[in-house]
């Protein structure tokens, strides 16, 4: 299509409500309760009737979750904005919890309506989502949910209010990443140990933010039957299609097929860069000795790259990034008090994504507004599901739409950089990707090992990391730097804000490499399936998704010893190894 941004502003207009007033918000309790009785009261005397009465609950199910959305970005935005921090927070500890609970009276009388078995295929998905939601559901969980959120919060808060002083100006830590591209080896090593130091004067809070964490969660496994928190979230999450035994299975076929890779690029980089041993400060420089690279300055430059590159892939994902841009969907620049990382959050009163970075100079900031343009498109597609549910898939699937378009437009740097920039970011994408299957690896081993040892202490945690980054890691060097080895987990928000989301990014790599081959052979035709298995949403399970995508879903990782040849391969051909 070749549709202006004028026509999609058209095309994604706010749905107009069918059940509730339009304009409602559910802001507290009193807004939200009417609504929930109505629903809890209403007759439902045939599948027609809990068809619609169904439809109607996603309507308002999109209001709350569009309400909870909208605070969480203000927090994240603005850390320090004790006034969102306050609204945010009041949301979900004192009205979230009332409405868990109204909803859960409204799933048991969906799975007890004698006309449940009537209803068509479609609804498959949700009445088994439906079952497991119930099953899990315990009133007592509620107050430890909201104080879990609280103590996340506060990881955010603390990490957001991190800068140093550099050069004489006080700076974010994203906005320090470009220097660990120096040349300078004495730059990098000053701007490591400033970042490292920086965060170490906060590892005791965020230890003791964790022992909080990690007990409210083992205490919510425990009221919901289950003998850790481990197989807790495992099935909290949906994971209908794989197994917590499976991800330890994914681990050790990383192990076995990825970590060889991995340690032979580090080789490579070593010699190129005439080190012996390389040390943490030196996997950013570019091996070949090139000059650091700043593909734009501002967020202006950031959009027109990420729009030039979603645009090569297919003209419509391009413009549908602009038309963000234009709807002020966008938050990209990196800024004090700001949480790190990116995320896309979804407001689903008016069905529209929204983009949140933190954001430098780099290309790996290129690369990120690219991965959450994959997540927007993935939004777009999906929008005009119902149920609300059905507009957000298994995040398996859902990373793939990232992970996927990250690899698409990775064939299209070459009209979008210099030809050795072009190249020598290719080459560094693919190493990434190598060295994130062990990250990704580490973490996600990580938080089963602590979550099933029963009581863990820092001094724990500490020795687990450890060893687990000698099992999956390179041939770095990290003598005298013990201590921040074994903090670095602090850094992974996921740990502390959405615990065992990690996985996921492995096995929607597994899909993203094979997305990429299929694009590399026909663009056209890869494209089309990509569409396509978006344009589903999470209504249909996991491996239908993949599916219909033309994908394989691959749980414990047995395509490994096909992908990583093709990898290897293709990371040799940019000059890997030192040649051109």
């Amino acid at each position: 299509m070749n549709a202006t941004t004028a026509d999609l502003s058209e095309r994604y207009l706010p749905p107009q409500p069918r059940y509730l007033p339009s304009g409602l918000r559910i802001t507290n309790w009193d807004s939200a309760c009417p609504w929930l009785k109505e629903l809890a009261e209403r007759p439902l005397a045939d599948a027609d009737a809990l068809r619609r009465w169904l439809l109607d609950r996603s309507e308002l199910d999109s209001l709350v979750s569009a309400e909870s959305a909208r605070r969480m970005v203000a927090t994240a935005c603005n850390t320090a904005d004790a006034d969102a921090e306050a609204a945010y927070l009041g949301y979900e500890t004192e009205v979230m919890p009332r409405i868990k609970q109204a909803c859960d009276g409204l799933d048991q009388r969906f799975l007890a309506h004698p006309q449940r078995q009537l209803l068509d295929e479609f609804w498959q998905v949700y009445d088994r989502d439906t079952e497991l939601s119930v099953r899990l559901f315990r009133e007592e969980n509620l107050p430890l949910e909201a104080e879990e959120e609280k103590l996340a919060v506060a990881y955010g808060r603390t990490m957001g209010a991190m800068t140093v002083q550099f050069r004489g100006e006080e700076r974010t830590l994203p906005a320090m990443a470009k220097y660990l591209e120096s040349r300078d080896r004495g730059v990098r090593e000053e701007v490591w140990r400033l970042c490292t130091q920086r965060r170490l004067q906060d590892a005791t809070r965020l230890d003791s933010l964790f022992d909080q964490l990690y007990e409210l969660r083992q205490r919510v496994a425990a009221n919901a039957g289950f003998d850790n928190y481990r197989l807790f979230k495992h099935q909290e999450y949906g994971r209908f299609d794989y197994s917590a035994d499976d991800c330890l299975a994914l681990h050790a076929q990383i192990e076995k097929h990825v970590l060889p890779l991995a340690r032979r690029m580090d080789e490579a980089r070593r010699r190129q860069l005439e080190l012996d041993p390389l040390r943490p400060w030196d996997l950013g420089v570019d091996p070949a000795g090139a000059d650091l690279f700043e593909p734009f300055q501002d967020s202006a430059g950031q959009l027109r790259l990420g729009r030039e590159l979603l645009g090569k892939v297919d003209t419509e994902f391009g413009q549908d990034l602009e038309w963000m841009a234009a709807r002020g969907l966008l938050d990209l620049e990196t800024r004090a008090d700001k949480r790190p990382g990116g995320f896309l959050e979804t407001f689903e009163d008016e069905r529209v994504p929204f983009i949140f970075a933190n954001s430098g100079t780099t290309h790996a900031d290129v690369e990120t507004l690219v991965h959450e343009g994959g997540h927007a498109v993935h939004a777009l597609l999906a929008r005009d599901l119902e149920p609300d549910s059905y507009r957000h898939s298994p995040i398996e699937f859902a990373e793939v739409a990232s992970k996927g378009m990250e690899f698409m437009a990775l064939e299209h740097l070459p009209s979008a950089y210099p030809e050795k920039e072009a190249r020598r970011t290719r080459l560094r994408a693919l190493e990434d990707c190598v060295h994130g299957f062990t990250w990704i690896a580490t973490v996600d081993a990580f938080q089963h090992q602590i979550y099933s040892a029963g009581d863990t202490s820092a001094e724990q945690r500490a020795e687990c990391w450890t060893r687990l980054r000698q099992r999956f890691g390179g041939t770095t060097d990290w003598s005298g730097l013990e201590r921040e080895r074994a903090s670095e987990w602090h850094r992974q928000l996921h740990v502390f804000e959405v615990p065992f989301y990690y996985v996921e990014y492995a096995l929607a790599e597994l899909g993203a490499l094979q997305l990429w081959l299929a694009y590399r052979r026909e663009p056209a035709a890869a494209v089309a399936a990509y569409r396509r298995g978006l344009s589903l949403g999470g209504s249909r399970p996991l491996p239908q998704l993949f599916a219909a995508a033309g994908l394989r879903f691959d749980p414990t990782g047995e395509l490994l010893a096909e992908l990583v040849p093709e990898l290897e391969s293709e990371w040799l051909s940019l000059g890997g190894e030192g040649t051109e």
